[in-house]
């Protein structure tokens, strides 16, 4: 057997296993974040592909990143009414930045292009959370990716009392560990 081809065989088991535990750990984080501001998760939209393929459907030319799709992820949770006002809350995960900047250098780079992103060590993971008082647009209207992804904060104005504002967080910033036994303890 091909010794080199093993080896990186064991790579792609463990990279599998690291990623089910890295989503395990996302989901947790999302629920508990959804319990602490009362909001019920409604959905998720990949951002960076399409939805992978389910139960019989798709096909094989699909991209690798239609299987892939927490690259970049919409958690939406749906809106409440408060005083009058709806609330509309969804976070965005970016879990590797390094497309967004380098296209935002060289808008030549596609999603294809996996050699000319910028290095992972150099590249964030960070969660977006979006907030629109009486109004809600789909991402991607008015915040071109520059915009919404490479930027710590931002507002979109639709009218006196309809706007959307968007904070950016580095995702280490969060203790994902202590989230779980906060989550696990109640």
């Amino acid at each position: 057997m091909n010794e080199e081809l093993e080896n990186a065989l064991i790579d792609v088991r463990k990279s599998y296993r690291l990623l089910f535990d890295f989503q395990s750990r996302i989901l947790d984080l999302m629920s508990f974040i959804s319990g602490k501001f009362g909001y019920r998760y409604s959905g998720g939209y990949p951002k960076f592909s399409d939805n992978g393929p389910r139960e019989g459907k798709g096909s094989l030319d699909l991209w690798a990143w239609d299987w892939l799709n927490f690259y970049f992820h919409e958690f939406h949770f749906g809106y409440q009414e408060r005083d009058n006002d709806n609330i509309y809350f969804s976070i965005f995960l970016v879990t590797d930045s390094g497309f967004f900047e380098s296209k935002s250098l060289n808008n030549k780079i596609t999603k294809l292009d996996v050699q000319q992103f910028k290095s992972p060590e150099k590249s964030q993971s960070k969660l977006i959370f979006v907030v629109g008082k009486n109004f809600w647009q789909g991402w991607g209207h008015d915040w071109d990716e520059e915009k919404f992804l490479l930027r710590d904060e931002g507002i979109k104005l639709e009218a006196d009392n309809a706007f959307m504002i968007f904070k950016s967080f580095n995702l280490a910033q969060f203790s994902i560990e202590q989230v779980r036994e906060l989550l696990y303890r109640e």
